[in-house]
């Protein structure tokens, strides 16, 4: 922060004094207290993404793909073959090819439900997208057409979850302590069966599995990972769980319980995994006990809302994590009713966390390194971080830094104006309002756009701006008041035609005495 006086008046005047306060890249803090917490903070952080220097309204979303039913987009996969890539969405009953931007088109039918977990595969025969949903018999895709492979051993449509691992299938199944694994590099034959409910002593049921990479790449140190219903991680090394020679335990671990099938995550060379403690990465909280794992969780600047949100919508469909690398972030999809949900978004770089609003999706997935989404409703398939408005209408944001005492605590200050500092392409409109002493004033109306140039300030409570479109640094006082020791300006805008950034924003104060 930098301070600097402004203008001492005579003797008897108040002194005025200014600060810098830089824009808060550290995210969007939803664990410390307000008097505690950092001023490259933000208490909220909507619509609105922190990069390293500035943060930024995240980009919108257009229309992709129609015709896909009236339900929930309930899943969205993309097959990536060495030659081809599709979108495949699933809604209600059906399948459907959205690859292209138009309406989708129909190429399986008679589903009994649309939340297919899957995994691409390769063998000798090809690359298949291998899916399954707990109720219909597996099935595979390998670019053109579909089929259902003959799996012996086992009920087929018990099974709910697939991961590949080590050049094998490895299968979930409904209400059991059992996984399934096929032969190596197969995609049909005998599934044998291999029981872990002897380790299990919270009891429940496999939720999930997957394969973790501790060594950085695809090899030996591969650990097959079993995520319970009730919390547990079972780790083995090996390939092979039929002979004892090639699979070993290497421990069983307690963990927050995992919310839904699609709990697992691969970053890199990380598992994460979505549990009732927070978004955990395996090799942060196995080493540790759980208690000492919520606080090194991913998520772990936004442990109270993400516990909250975990208490209040675990059991909700469409829960989701998604690694966006060309938006530098890792998306968490909240679910907050079945047609309303938020999301958790984290800077991969940086660890500085923000939320997302007003997409309102069921299942995300990329498809040629761009990032999608199913609507809940209408069976609408959606491109998201596009353009600049959400389907042509307003994206609205919220920029509510952390409180500062502007250098002095323990002294009341008079604020009285203040100046946000902007990059954009255009004339952000924007309202603003003051919050001092841990208040929390939101201002309640959003500016219109302005279809007009010119500078317009002050002309509301709180104050409403329209720069010159020909600035890519625009910034103007707003007057504020506000009588306090601290203070934190809540900033709030609307647009779907501008891209908006914030870097910054500039107090003026009169200072006072301790009392």
């Amino acid at each position: 922060m930098l301070l600097q006086p402004l203008q001492v008046n005579s003797a008897k005047s108040p002194t005025s004094r200014s600060g810098t306060i830089p824009a808060p890249v550290k995210g969007w803090n939803a664990k410390d207290a307000l008097a505690d917490m950092d001023e490259e903070f933000a208490i909220e952080l909507e619509n609105v993404f922190p990069n390293m220097t500035d943060v930024e309204v995240r980009g919108g979303y257009a229309s992709h793909s129609t015709g896909n039913g009236s339900a929930a987009v309930e899943t969205l996969i993309e097959y990536a073959g060495p030659a081809t890539h599709k979108l495949l969405s699933a809604a209600g009953s059906v399948i459907y090819d959205s690859s292209a931007a138009g309406a989708s088109t129909s190429i399986a039918t008679g589903k009994t439900n649309a939340r297919w977990q899957t995994t691409m595969f390769g063998t000798s025969g090809g690359s298949f997208l291998f899916m399954v949903n707990g109720e219909d018999a597996p099935i595979y895709y390998n670019g053109s057409a579909f089929t259902t492979p003959t799996l012996g051993g086992v009920t087929a449509a018990n099974i709910v979850h697939v991961t590949a691992h080590q050049r094998r299938l490895f299968f979930t199944f409904n209400d059991s302590l059992t996984f399934g694994y096929l032969p190596i590099v197969s995609v049909a034959g005998t599934v044998a069966t291999f029981d872990v409910g002897g380790l299990c002593k919270k009891g429940g049921k496999i939720q999930a599995c997957g394969s973790w990479t501790r060594d950085g790449g695809s090899g030996p140190d591969d650990i097959f990972v079993i995520i319970t219903s009730e919390g547990e991680c079972i780790l083995y090394n090996g390939d092979d769980p039929s002979d004892a020679s090639k699979w070993s335990l290497v421990g069983v671990f307690s963990i927050g319980k995992p919310i839904g099938r699609r709990c697992i995550e691969k970053v890199g060379a990380e598992l994460i995994v979505i549990t009732q403690d927070g978004a955990v990465p395996l090799s942060v909280f196995l080493p540790i006990d759980q208690v000492a794992s919520s606080s090194k969780s991913l998520s772990d600047n936004i442990r109270n809302q993400f516990l909250l949100s975990a208490r209040s919508y675990g059991n909700i469909f469409g829960w989701q994590s998604i690694h966006y690398p060309q938006g530098s972030y890792a998306l968490f999809n909240i679910p907050i009713s079945i047609s309303v949900s938020h999301q958790y978004v984290v800077n991969t770089q940086t660890g500085a966390w923000g939320k997302f609003v007003n997409q309102n999706a069921a299942c995300w997935a990329l498809y040629n390194g761009d990032l999608y989404f199913g609507a809940t409703t209408g069976g609408v398939i959606f491109k998201a971080d596009t353009g600049t408005s959400d389907n042509d209408a307003n994206i609205e944001w919220t920029i509510q830094p952390a409180f500062s005492y502007f250098g002095t605590k323990g002294r009341q200050k008079l604020f009285t104006m203040c100046r946000p500092h902007f990059g954009s392409n255009g004339s952000p409109s924007i309202a603003i309002d003051l919050n001092v002493n841990f208040s929390d004033i939101n201002p309640t109306s959003v500016p219109t756009p302005p279809v007009i140039n010119g500078g317009v300030w002050d002309t509301s409570k709180w104050g409403e701006a329209d720069w010159s479109p020909d600035n890519t640094q625009v910034s103007a006082w707003a007057t504020v008041y506000g009588l306090g020791e601290c203070a934190s300006p809540t900033i709030r805008g609307a647009d779907k035609s501008l891209s908006i950034s914030f870097s910054a924003y500039d107090m003026i104060w009169q200072a006072g005495n301790a009392l």
